[in-house]
């Protein structure tokens, strides 16, 4: 009985080697979540608290640490996020960029007449957005100019001029009467530069009422492009013809 006493031990050694094994891959593989899941927070935390630090204090006032202590998090988990600051910020710009898109899409509806509409439609809509966050309006510009002087984010600042612009010709796309191709890529430019400046107006002014003077002359001055794009006008004009 012995040797039948053994195999049985032997049986139920390695069922329960077994269960450990499983257990341990188990906790290993939440761990795993846990871990993934707490870097994504951690991320979110930091790029939230770096957006406040950058509106509140300017980009020279957003260190880690500052962001960190905005965040509540210890200086130490920054790392476990971000790779560096520059890393940071390109979330950071990247994140602007998701809520300008967001802001313009909102603003159109699919009931849109024509170009003149969409600039009603729109640009109030966006300003509303921009008169609310006046010191997120300045960290914006903040943040391209020192992308701009950085060789490592310059490419960022680019890409998000162009990510804008994309997004305008977008929103184009569904209006009346705008045509497309390149005539569609330059009045979305056109449309992106010049609020550009309006709100950099702004920023600096803070006269609401002369901002909004300004905004109704640009709506106007859309409402002569519009014109330009009516149903009669020859979209290939003889350029030989009085």
């Amino acid at each position: 009985m012995p040797g039948l006493s053994a195999r049985y031990s032997t049986r139920a050694d390695g069922a329960v080697n077994s269960v450990q094994v499983e257990l341990r891959q188990w906790d290993t593989d939440v761990r795993e979540q846990q871990e993934r899941r707490s870097v994504a927070e951690r991320r979110e935390q930091l790029i939230e608290a770096a957006i406040n630090v950058v509106a509140s204090e300017g980009i020279v006032g957003t260190t880690t640490r500052r962001i960190t202590d905005e965040a509540g998090l210890a200086l130490g988990a920054f790392h476990y996020a971000f790779d560096s600051k520059n890393d940071l910020l390109r979330a950071v710009i990247d994140r602007f960029s998701e809520g300008i898109e967001y802001v313009l899409t909102q603003s159109v509806g699919e009931d849109t007449r024509d170009l003149r509409d969409f600039a009603e439609r729109v640009i109030h809509g966006f300003w509303e957005f921009i008169e609310a966050t006046p010191d997120l309006q300045l960290a914006q510009y903040e943040l391209t100019v020192h992308a701009l002087r950085d060789p490592d984010l310059v490419d960022l600042a680019q890409f998000q001029y162009e990510r804008m612009a994309r997004a305008v010709m977008l929103v184009l796309a569904h209006v009346p009467g705008v045509p497309d191709g390149q005539e569609r890529e330059d009045l979305a430019r056109y449309f992106a530069a010049t609020m550009d400046g309006l709100i950099l107006q702004h920023v600096v002014q803070r006269d609401p009422a002369a901002a909004r003077r300004r905004l109704q002359l640009y709506i106007t001055s859309l409402g002569a492009i519009a014109d330009a794009y009516g149903p009669d006008v020859d979209p290939n004009p003889d350029p030989t013809r009085p």
